[in-house]
């Protein structure tokens, strides 16, 4: 039976639905156990959504895939660890995530904006299994999940990269603790889309350990790349600089074909023409929070 209160997600018996809205694109998952699955998981029903006749993105869960021949390309590890996805194009162009336990995601160029997915019940991996649907059906849209801990002022937002360990959660908690007014939006993964020639970035499902999921967007006050030193300096890039410091914040997993390393390519320089980055050299204290804050934020 389908639901009808206001915090509804199952529309359907066995074919349910349910609508999200991420980044503002409107987004349709169709499945069985995988929409209840996936409703479940914290933070989901914050990006609820009424239903629309034309999502931006649909992903179909719950597929009996069949396991074709691939040109596999790459191997990673997913969910800390807990399994193994292999990357490969099969003959038709497919893009395709083989885990270990045999689900895939599936992304095929001839129907631009659907992604489909096996049937996933280890939460973890269903969360990833989705960021990968999403990340997929929004990149040729020029729209690209970044790696990144994200700090939010008086609606102006502030990226700060790295690798991990860098310290990217550690500055953004020294942010808040120490610039009044300053909230955070996202821990892991926002979503970075160009809206009306404005470079914007938005809450997103996916936060990683912290569990802050907020759907709302705001433009992007600076890119700031964060290098651990023995004091606090920072300085702004040039463009080739720009590139290299943002182009490794963006998902290495779906960087695996020619094709989408053109698409993300083409997406870093959309963003870096729009956005100044900046390097911070820093110390884990309040001092390099002030010196981010009054350089992006007061200029």
């Amino acid at each position: 039976m389908a639901r009808t209160d206001a915090r509804t997600w199952i529309v359907g018996g066995v074919n349910e639905k349910c609508y999200l809205k991420i980044a503002g694109l409107s987004v349709e998952l169709t499945g069985g156990d995988t929409v209840r699955h996936t409703m479940s998981m914290p933070g989901m029903d914050v990006f609820v959504a009424g239903g629309v006749d034309r999502p931006d993105v649909t992903i179909v869960a719950d597929q009996p895939l069949e396991q074709v021949d691939c040109r596999w390309l790459s191997r990673f590890e997913v969910a800390n660890g807990a399994q193994w996805c292999r990357f490969g194009v099969d003959a038709s162009g497919c893009c395709r995530y083989r885990f270990d336990d045999g689900n895939e995601v599936v992304y095929d160029w001839h129907q631009p904006n659907q992604v489909s997915m096996s049937a996933f019940n280890d939460s973890p991996i269903l969360r990833f299994a989705l960021w990968l649907a999403f990340g997929m059906a929004t990149l040729p849209m020029g729209i690209t999940l970044v790696h990144s801990s994200t700090v939010v002022w008086k609606g102006r937002a502030v990226m700060c990269l790295g690798e991990s360990g860098t310290g990217k959660s550690t500055h953004t908690r020294l942010w808040l603790e120490n610039i009044e007014g300053s909230w955070l939006l996202n821990d892991d993964s926002p979503v970075v889309r160009i809206v009306d020639g404005q470079a914007m970035v938005y809450g997103s499902p996916w936060s990683g350990k912290t569990p802050c999921y907020i759907n709302q967007g705001f433009p992007i006050a600076a890119l700031v790349r964060l290098r651990q030193a023995p004091r606090n300096e920072i300085v702004r890039l040039r463009t080739l600089e720009a590139f290299a410091a943002l182009q490794p914040s963006c998902p290495p997993e779906l960087m695996r074909a020619q094709r989408t390393q053109d698409l993300l390519i083409d997406f870093v320089g959309s963003v870096i023409s729009k956005v100044p980055v900046l390097r911070l050299d820093c110390l884990p204290d309040a001092a390099a929070a002030r010196l981010c804050f009054d350089t992006v934020m007061t200029r």
